[in-house]
This record gives C-alpha cells, sequence and structure tokens, in this order.
C-alpha cells in the first residue's frame, strides 16, 4: 500500500532532471574520501527529500509541467500527490535517524547531525515560504532578502549533502574547511537559482519546455525583478504593474522584455552569473557542474 502512497514522487524520480545534486555528492564524496555506497545512500536520501518538494512546490505555484511532463498533482490529484510528498520527506527522515541510532558514531555526532538536518527542513521551509509570501503578495524584497530567500529555499539542498557526508567522513583535515566548502555551496546556489530566473526569460530552447516566460505568468518576482528594483532601473516604480500586465499576454511579455533589454538587466545578470562562477571556481573545480548547467547572453533583440 505505501508503494502506492509514495507513487507522485517516484514518478518524479522516474522523469529525472540534472541530477546536480548527485554530481555534487559524488564530487564531494572522493574529496572527502567516502565509500561510494555510503554515498549512494545519501544520494538516495537527497534525491528523494528534492522530489517530494518539488511535488509540493509544484501545488504551491500552480504549475502545468515539470520536466515536460504533466505536473504530479495534475497526474495524481493534489489530496495524494501532496500527501506523498511529506510521506516520502518524513519516511526519509525516519530512516536516516533509524540507521544514524544503528551506527558506530558517537552520541555528540548522531545528535548534531539530527539537529542540522531538522534545521535543514525548517529553514528550507522558510525559504520555499519566503518566495511565496513575495509572489503571492507582489512584494519586491531587498536583494539580501532575496538572497536570504535562496539560501534557504535552493542552498538547503546543496549544503545537507555536505552535512551528511561530513558524519561519513574520517578526513580530519577536510572537515576543518567545511565553511569554505558550505559558503561554495550557497554560492552555487545564488548561481543555479538566478541562472534559473535568467534562462526562463531569455532561452528560447527552455521555452519549448517550459513555456514562454512561464514566470511572467506566475507573476514570480524573480531575481531579475528584485535586481531590477534594487537598482531604480527606468521604469522600476511600475515593474509590478508591467508584470501583472504580461501575465498569459505573449504581447505585453514582449514589451516587459524589451523594457528589461534596453535597460541592460540582461547583461548585468549574465556578468553576476559569470561573477558567482568565477568565484566558485576560485575556490574549488566545479567545471563539470557549470557544463551541465549552460548560460549564454540574451539574444532576444539581437
Amino acid at each position: 500500500m505505501e508503494e502506492c502512497l509514495l507513487e507522485p514522487v517516484t514518478y518524479y524520480k522516474q522523469l529525472k532532471g540534472k541530477d546536480i545534486r548527485t554530481i555534487i555528492s559524488n564530487m564531494l564524496g572522493k574529496l572527502l574520501q567516502i565509500p561510494q555506497q555510503d554515498v549512494n545512500e545519501i544520494n538516495e536520501f537527497v534525491n528523494t527529500i528534492h522530489n517530494a518538494s518539488l511535488v509540493i512546490d509544484d501545488i504551491e505555484d500552480n504549475s502545468l509541467l515539470r520536466r515536460n511532463c504533466e505536473c504530479a498533482h495534475i497526474k495524481y490529484g493534489i489530496p495524494l500527490a501532496l500527501n506523498a510528498g511529506y510521506l516520502s520527506i518524513f519516511k526519509k527522515l525516519f530512516e536516516y535517524f533509524t540507521s544514524l541510532n544503528n551506527s558506530e558514531v558517537t552520541d555528540k555526532t548522531k545528535n548534531t547531525s539530527m539537529l542540522n538536518i531538522i534545521e535543514n527542513m525548517y529553514l528550507g521551509h522558510v525559504g520555499q515560504g519566503m518566495d511565496i509570501y513575495f509572489t503571492a503578495n507582489q512584494i519586491v524584497p531587498s536583494l539580501d532578502e532575496y538572497y536570504k530567500m535562496i539560501d534557504y529555499k535552493t542552498g538547503i539542498l546543496f549544503t545537507i549533502i555536505l552535512d551528511l557526508l561530513l558524519v561519513k567522513s574520517k578526513n580530519a583535515v577536510l572537515k576543518k574547511n567545511k565553511d569554505t566548502l558550505h559558503y561554495c555551496l550557497i554560492k552555487l546556489s545564488h548561481f543555479f537559482q538566478i541562472r534559473d530566473d535568467y534562462i526562463n526569460l531569455t532561452d528560447p530552447e527552455y521555452w519549448k519546455d517550459k513555456g514562454f516566460c512561464q514566470d511572467f505568468d506566475e507573476k514570480k518576482i524573480s531575481f531579475l525583478i528584485a535586481y531590477y528594483c534594487h537598482y531604480k532601473l527606468s521604469g522600476y516604480e511600475t515593474i509590478i504593474e508591467q508584470l501583472n500586465a504580461s501575465a498569459h499576454n505573449d504581447e505585453n511579455k514582449w514589451k516587459l522584455l524589451k523594457l528589461f533589454h534596453d535597460n541592460g538587466l540582461f547583461d548585468m545578470i549574465f556578468d553576476k552569473m559569470t561573477e558567482l562562477k568565477c568565484e566558485i571556481l576560485g575556490i574549488m573545480n566545479l567545471q563539470y557542474i557549470f557544463d551541465v548547467l549552460p548560460y549564454k547572453k540574451s539574444q532576444l533583440f539581437g
């Protein structure tokens, strides 16, 4: 019976995405000299939590497509999909805590790990809530607030990998560099989220899978909106009004895209992503991840 109850999450796992978190986990696992079997168990934990959160996110965002297929809540219905999302999360937490109690690590390590996981789950929901709140209330936050939202919403499922791996690692030298590795993963989460917002509005290939400027349809307060208002670019005072007028209106979408282009926003965001990429590569060789997450300057208006 439980297999049926978890099917909406299993459905997303079978669709597969870019598996960025698995790539990060495998790379860090080798760096920390952790047996691949242990890394695989962590990959399964994070992959399940991630896909469960996507099921819930898609309900909250009223999304129609996920990985170019119908969303789980459309295929299975909202009640079953919502329950499956939380059931998967609690099941994995229960399994992890049980395995931790049966392991040979010290009680202090067990308690610290449990608290870290619970805190990560808590902050992840805070970040998702912030994102929903900004959009639902059409509030443009400061850039600092937006970065905090990314730290929690996106960064948590990157840094939780590090926390889980460190429990398994015996490499004392690398453990001392935890703060540096943590900082690198947070910066990667910034790149990941900003890139996602950027290609949503600038990449025609992306539109084939997700639809034309879907973020406008959702009236999403994306990083680009926050950045535009932070630097008070031309017409920023009416940006919310223009965003609302662009929902499901292709003509108005193009007008807003033209405004962004004419005021240099797309170039600014491209430069921001490049800056983040250079900073991350200066700390750790994650070039393979950037190969999986390409981005290019907007060519929408030549």
